[in-house]
């Protein structure tokens, strides 16, 4: 480990030791996500962007699969029908997904088999924030965010017809995924329409799908077929003193689990029927979400206030998982309204800020025989700060949030918490195109309702839940130091970051029989130690208790950047990258599914029409695990891009291809409850056309 480790330390020094003789400022990218847009250079704290152009280039099965291979960014990778985010070794509810700034609004942070409700395929830009985010969007972003940003809601009038229109082939999965969009103006308006399909078979891998197969076969992953399509319509006026955008958009999804066994009755023939459906058809999750988008800018409405801001979203979320015999196991739904309020004030001496409160109501149900979390109710209300100065070459930032939690189930358990947060930032641009910086933050996290309220078996991670309404609030101190290069020849960048985190909730092994081993349990345990199955019953669920305990967070990231050629020749850019994240527990024991340290390198040309990527990525053995969690085998994966652009009708049109796991290694994820049941897809070309006007 630690000579790779030192290779890799010493390609990125000496890439950064090269000092360029002309400096060309790097192109500036607006954060959305900060509500005074800062530029992504600007920030005290790390923040990647990828653009429209490069999220063209990955593969855009769901938001996880987006930006899994970002510094610091892995995914829970549960089949391509699923896919959340993992930063910095934390996901979950401590990751907060949000579109257009508002929050996703589905259930996905209840199960890792649950997709998040946003199609990446539709994005203009995905913005990820590497460090705390908690004093804008909400005290569960202690782990970081990522936001989605669409043009459903456009803040100009496009002056004549413009879209883009996309058809690709994947062959690892004998896939289509269609893409459209369409926005036009009048006057003072503006109309935007976008939709999507894609329809893929079960995925080919390179070997058997169980790393300890019990049966022949191999070639192909069961039942992890997708289905997908959307639907957005929005509307804006735009105004001399600020603009008003409505949105309204339908999503709906069918895919498999893989590797997913849910509930079936005991006894005799009807147990019989119903393991078989699953065997034939297997768990599959029927989702449909309809979504309504409300967001408001009014320019100096008050003395004092340069603009207020506001965006409302309402959500109306549902989904059926679907068990092999046709018959709906479980249903899910969540009716939820979030709102936010930003007023930013004209600069006092060198400081602009913005004072905001934040407002959620959410309704949520599981009914059906793995409603393991009961009927339950969640309000929320906090107010923020955050104040930013420009001094020399000082770039300073201040900020706090106070925000209560009221969450109860429909039984009357009841459980309140209030969660306080409070951050400090410095960057310093002691040359031109060089900074340092500096970000400390002390953040809570209230617990969320699956946490309070769990009692009953959670089959697609194997286990028995069981929460506590008593969980005290997670404490987060984040300590960022960073230091970026970002102009001339060569840039780059290095991250080290260390998270101590007081009251740390997790999912306890149980020991009710006092053996040293591992509970075991029947699906309609009831909590007496009586009932604990043998040790040897080990394909019944895992009994689990919510549990809090003091935890670090360490680690870090490391980038390079070189203009190799700039010429005749074209352009050709070499890129270096590492990270790496350490995670335990008191007593010294490590958490489960940490990201394994990772590095690659990277080549992208362009000249001309032409366009050619190569990317290479060592994800290597982790073997640092938690008690009952195996190591995972380290893999290479290297994927490549070409495309040529041309115009047609006026149109720019690109033929491209794109080939994933060249080497067509048996990868699977640490970070997966399935890693020993699903691999990832083996060699793949994707072959598409795409044409924007």
């Amino acid at each position: 480990m630690f000579r790779y480790l030192f290779i890799s330390v010493v390609l990125l020094c000496n890439a950064a030791l090269v000092h360029a003789q002309n400096i060309n400022p790097a192109e500036e990218v607006i954060v959305t996500a900060d509500p005074l847009s800062a530029v992504d250079r600007h920030l005290s704290q790390p923040v990647q962007v990828l653009t429209e152009d490069a999220l063209k280039r990955r593969n855009l099965s769901n938001i996880g699969e987006a930006i899994a291979n970002e510094l610091g960014v892995s995914s829970s990778d549960f089949g391509p029908g699923s896919g959340r985010p993992i930063i910095r070794g934390l996901g979950g509810s401590r990751v907060k997904i949000l579109e257009n700034g508002i929050s996703t609004m589905d259930v996905s942070t209840i199960s890792v088999d649950h997709a998040v409700a946003t199609e990446p395929v539709l994005a203009r830009q995905i913005e990820i924030f590497r460090g705390p985010a908690t004093l804008l969007y909400g005290s569960g972003a202690s782990g970081g965010l990522v936001n989605v940003v669409n043009d459903r809601m456009l803040k100009y009038v496009p002056k004549a017809l413009e879209g883009e229109l996309s058809l690709d082939y994947d062959s690892v999965t004998d896939g289509v995924t269609g893409a459209a969009s369409l926005n036009a103006g009048a006057g003072d308006f503006a109309l935007h329409v976008d939709a999507m399909v894609r329809d893929t078979d079960d995925y080919d891998i390179p070997g058997f799908a169980e790393l300890e197969p019990d049966e022949p076969g191999s070639g192909r992953l069961e039942n992890s077929s997708l289905k997908t399509d959307s639907l957005g319509i929005g509307a804006s006026y735009i105004g001399a003193r600020g603009f008003i955008g409505f949105a309204v958009s339908q999503s709906a999804s069918d895919y498999g689990v893989p590797g997913g066994h849910h509930h079936h009755e005991e006894g005799g023939e009807e147990e019989h029927e119903e393991e078989e459906g699953e065997e034939e058809g297997g768990v599959r999750i029927d989702m449909m979400q309809t979504r309504y988008d409300l967001e408001a800018t009014l320019d100096a409405p008050l003395p004092g206030l340069r603009q207020i801001r506001t965006r409302w979203a309402y959500n109306d979320y549902e989904h059926d998982e679907v068990e092999g015999s046709g018959e709906v196991g479980t249903r899910f739904k969540n009716s939820e309204l979030q709102g936010r309020i930003e007023l930013l004030h004209v600069p006092l001496a060198d400081w602009d800020g913005v004072i905001g409160i934040q407002y959620r109501d959410k309704d949520f149900s599981a009914v059906g025989d793995e409603g393991f979390v009961p009927p339950a109710r969640l309000d929320s209300l906090a107010v923020f700060i955050l104040e930013k100065a420009d001094i020399g070459r000082w770039h300073l930032e201040l900020g706090a949030r106070y925000e209560q939690q009221d969450a109860k189930t429909d039984t009357g358990t009841r459980a309140k918490n209030t969660a306080y947060s409070l951050s400090g930032g410095a960057s310093w641009d002691y040359r031109e195109g060089y900074q340092l910086g500096l970000s400390l933050t002390h953040s809570q996290r209230a617990p969320t309702i699956e946490e309070l309220f769990s009692k009953g078996p959670h089959l697609a991670t194997g286990t028995f839940e069981i929460g506590n309404p008593d969980l005290d609030e997670e404490r987060s101190t984040n300590v960022d130091l960073y230091w970026h290069k970002t102009a001339g020849r060569v840039t780059a960048s290095a991250n080290l970051f260390y998270n101590r985190t007081d009251d740390f909730i997790f999912l306890q092994e149980q020991d009710l029989n006092g053996d040293g081993i591992a509970d075991r349990v029947e699906e309609d345990f009831d909590g007496d130690p009586a009932d604990v199955l043998d040790a040897d019953e080990d394909e019944e669920p895992l009994l689990v208790q919510q549990t809090q305990r003091d935890a670090n967070f360490w680690g870090f990231e490391l980038e390079t950047v070189l203009r190799v050629l700039d010429d005749g020749r074209g352009v050709l850019d070499a890129r270096l990258w590492a990270d790496y994240v350490a995670a335990e527990r008191d007593q010294d024991i490590h958490l489960p599914r940490i990201t394994p340290w990772r590095f690659g390198a990277g080549l992208d040309y362009v000249r001309g029409p032409w366009y050619a990527g190569l990317n290479y990525t060592r994800t290597n053995k982790q073997k640092d695990t938690a008690p009952l969690e195996t190591a995972t085998s380290g893999y290479d994966m290297l994927n490549a891009y070409l495309a040529y652009t041309f115009k047609l009708a006026g149109s720019d049109v690109s033929l491209f291809v794109r080939g994933t796991n060249l080497l067509n290694e048996e990868a699977r994820r640490h970070t997966s409850f399935v890693k020993d049941l699903a691999p990832l897809p083996g060699r793949s070309g994707t072959f598409g056309i795409r044409a924007a006007f």
